[in-house]
């Protein structure tokens, strides 16, 4: 028996598409994702230089670097702390993965 949020998903896909088609131009998580109170998202290039951070749980990356260049199609890496709400307060989760950029423009 669980009494502790315990359908809490938060999933982040590994591929988008920023190429202003309309359709999948924005990086989010899936939806829905329930008890997340805050993020903090970090995305790195092959060479481990910071293209993008968040603390908004529904990320809505662009593409773009910090610099506001589109970032080339490639292979992204990130970290994320993820804030469960749960019974006891704020609990974090972490993980790392990566993000397929095709800009197919």
């Amino acid at each position: 028996v669980c009494i502790d949020n315990c359908d809490a998903v938060y999933n982040l896909p590994n591929v988008f598409t920023p190429d202003g088609s309309g359709q999948n131009d924005l990086y989010h998580p899936v939806y829905p994702y329930k008890f997340v109170d805050h993020i903090e998202l970090k995305i790195f290039n092959r060479w481990g230089d910071l293209m993008f951070e968040t603390s908004d749980p529904d990320i809505n990356w662009d593409g773009f670097n910090l610099d506001n260049k589109k970032c080339n199609d490639g292979t992204y890496f990130y970290t994320v702390v993820i804030y469960e709400i749960k019974l006891q307060g704020l609990v974090t989760r972490e993980f790392q993965g990566n993000i397929t950029i095709i800009n197919s423009q």
